[in-house]
């Protein structure tokens, strides 16, 4: 099992290192723009999902998509 970050956030990279957990990056190519109407918590996790969803992954790999 290898865990992907989807997130090319260098502090997201130092959390996961100073715990230390083994991780790969991917950087994903994703539209950051907040949609009209969009809570906070919303384009979080939609950001979060997006971005985690564009990973290419074997069964054997747990990804993990983040924002702030």
């Amino acid at each position: 099992m290898h865990l992907i970050l989807a997130s090319g956030s260098p502090r997201r990279s130092l959390l996961l290192s100073a715990a230390g957990i083994a991780f790969k990056t991917f950087v994903p190519d994703v539209d950051e723009v907040l949609i009209e109407g969009e809570t906070a918590a919303e384009y979080v996790l939609r950001l979060s999902t997006t971005k985690a969803q564009t990973v290419p992954r074997t069964h054997h790999d747990v990804v993990l998509g983040a924002d702030t």
